[in-house]
């Protein structure tokens, strides 16, 4: 069967897997890891769908947990989720230490 230019590039099924591994490791945006790989975003989640199909019913092994790709997901999520809840909590505790380290030098010059 001859190679349609017009259909786009093939990859490889290791190069699609890696690409979704990729995403879902990352933590970032489906666009920006399709931009960076020169791939379209639609291919993307569509080699991801396919990605979790195929390993419907399989586990795999993320830092040492053996987990369902469902499961990884919603790790994900939570994780992201504490991720922001970190930042937020450090920005008011750099706020915090500004405002405190104020206060001082306004009492010390008195």
């Amino acid at each position: 069967m001859k190679h349609d230019p017009m259909k786009g590039k093939r990859y490889s099924k290791e190069f699609k897997d890696d690409a979704v591994r990729h995403w879902m490791e990352s933590g970032r945006r489906a666009e920006e890891v399709s931009e960076g790989l020169g791939i379209s975003t639609w291919s993307l989640r569509r080699w991801k769908a396919a990605f979790l199909k195929d390993m419907d019913g399989e586990h795999a092994a993320v830092g040492g947990a053996v987990m369902k790709p469902s499961e990884m997901e919603a790790e994900i999520r939570r994780l992201r989720k504490e991720l922001r809840e970190t930042e937020e909590e450090r920005e008011i505790l750099k706020k915090a230490v500004i405002f405190f380290g104020q206060d001082n030098q306004k009492k010390s010059r008195s």
